[in-house]
């Protein structure tokens, strides 16, 4: 079984456990390809998976000792990050989502630099501002001046969110952590997988985690970097350390992306499966003490699915409220 879904249900009555975890199991999808050649394993999983296929199809072939194939990542890491920031992030302020800006990234190479500048600001100083390298102090000057409605959201993030709202550090894990988790089918240690995993060390999102920590805001920033970057044409971070025979590595836009494959005499006798949300939405997990740190407020509301939007979850996350407040996916 797999994790297909989590429910999250809040109660400000209950101080001790004010939030309440119900995982929704589903299909170990991986074991589709038991019995199969490696080959077709390989052109099976991305059609499964088809969310992040490139970044399945990578992590497969490299798993089942295959060539890494030929698969467009940026398309599926620019529409992960495009969503939020045109569409999801406005909602949580009441917006609407900003459809040109969306059809846009179904464009050319051009369309895309043109989208950045929409992003960035159409005025000289902000479409050519480097925001990863930017200090602190250009960061602000550019929120500053609302140049765009990406920038607007951004300040009215930065003005929601307190840096201790939601804060939570812990570290990636590390390749024994990986194989355990594999090898178990769960993991063992708390650790976090995000989008952020390439963007510590950039220097403005270096400044601001000396100055405010792992925080929600800076979370998000991270997505909107990861972003940009996929809009100039950059490719995505790659795994910095090389796995044992067997196990293959890729950089979706949720985090690392793990598979692990046995084969004997070209068929794949065992498969596993090793998602970014098995370490970010695990039992007292990323997610869990993200919430748990959260202020019980009438803000609790907006501020619970801003924390599900800077984990970006690969399975749906499903958020209810005492009060009366309606219940949705986040």
């Amino acid at each position: 079984m797999s994790l297909a879904a989590l429910d999250i249900a809040f109660d400000a009555t209950c101080r001790d456990r004010r939030w309440r975890f119900a995982p929704v199991a589903g299909p170990d999808v991986a074991r589709c390809v038991v019995g199969r050649s490696r080959e077709e394993a390989a052109g099976l999983l991305p059609r499964v998976y088809n969310l992040c296929g490139g970044a399945h199809a990578v992590a497969a072939a490299a798993a089942l000792g295959l060539p890494e194939p030929c698969r467009d990542r940026l398309s599926e890491r620019l529409r992960d990050h495009a969503v939020a920031v045109f569409a999801e992030w406005p909602a949580l302020f009441g917006g609407a989502p900003d459809r040109a800006a969306l059809r846009q990234l179904a464009g050319t190479a051009e369309d895309h630099l043109a989208l950045r500048r929409h992003v960035l600001g159409d005025d000289v100083a902000a479409s050519e501002l480097d925001l990863a390298r930017a200090t602190p102090a250009e960061f602000g000057k550019w929120l500053d001046r609302a140049a765009s409605p990406t920038a607007r959201l951004m300040r009215r993030l930065q003005d929601t969110l307190h840096p201790d709202w939601g804060r939570v550090e812990l570290d990636r894990p590390d390749m024994a952590d990986v194989v355990a988790a594999l090898e178990d089918g769960t993991p063992r240690v708390a650790r976090e997988t995000t989008a952020a995993d390439g963007w510590r060390g950039a220097p403005l999102i270096r400044d601001l985690l000396a100055r405010e920590g792992m925080s929600l805001f800076v979370r998000l920033l991270a997505r909107l970097l990861d972003l940009l970057a996929g809009l100039a044409g950059n490719a995505g971070p790659a795994p910095d350390r090389r796995p044992p025979p067997g196990i293959g590595f890729a950089y979706a836009a949720r985090g690392l992306l793990a598979h692990r494959a046995r084969v004997e005499d070209g068929v794949v006798v065992d498969y596993r499966i090793l998602a970014p949300s098995a370490w970010n939405l695990a039992p007292d997990g990323l997610l869990a003490r993200m919430l748990a740190a959260l202020p019980t407020n009438d803000e609790t509301s907006r501020l619970a699915r801003i924390a599900v939007a800077a984990v970006n979850p690969c399975v749906p996350v499903r958020l209810s409220f005492e009060r009366g407040e309606r219940r949705g996916d986040a």
